[in-house]
């Protein structure tokens, strides 16, 4: 879900990015929101294993 991001001369303060539906945000915030967006999908896939280890304990168990 990456953007293309121009290679830019201007200054990190002024350099913006274009979203999907258009927006102009500041770069910075674009490359936050693809970090976290990152975080979450990894922390929902690790959460997944979790329970899927959890319920083949179970089923050992029984």
């Amino acid at each position: 879900m990456s953007i293309n991001r121009p290679s830019s001369n201007k200054k990190p303060g002024e350099q913006s990015s274009t979203t999907p539906s258009g927006k102009e945000v500041p770069m910075a915030m674009s490359m936050m929101v693809d970090s976290m967006v990152r975080m979450i999908q990894k922390a929902n896939i690790d959460q997944e294993e979790c329970v899927k280890e959890d319920y083949s304990e179970d089923i050992d168990e029984n």
